[in-house]
């Protein structure tokens, strides 16, 4: 089994989960999430309007699932599709090795 974790824009989440549940994937977890990275972050209004400063995070959407190894390409590329992130999002894909049901 594999974990897949994918951290991407904010506002594609719907879409991504969508696409994700018809790739046959039976459950997942949501974060929403402030980070950094490579994509360029807002610019904010301070100073009563009169000064523009860069935001120290963006906001992100991210989901983590576990799947079977034979639909790891599948959930991955559903991902990519819906995600089609300009923010350079990143999906990482872990082992598992024991899961326990509680």
């Amino acid at each position: 089994m594999k974990r897949v974790e994918a951290f991407f824009q904010f506002g594609k989440l719907e879409r991504v989960v969508e696409a994700v549940e018809k790739a046959g994937v039976g459950g997942l977890t949501v974060f929403y999430a402030r980070g950094r990275g490579t994509a360029e972050r807002a610019k904010i209004h301070t100073s009563r309007g009169t000064r523009l400063e860069e935001q120290s995070y963006n906001l992100i959407d991210c989901i983590v699932t576990v799947v079977e190894d034979d639909r790891v390409d599948e959930v991955v590329d559903a991902i990519k599709k819906n995600a089609n992130s300009t923010s350079k999002g990143i999906i990482t894909i872990s082992d598992v090795t024991h899961v326990v049901k509680i």
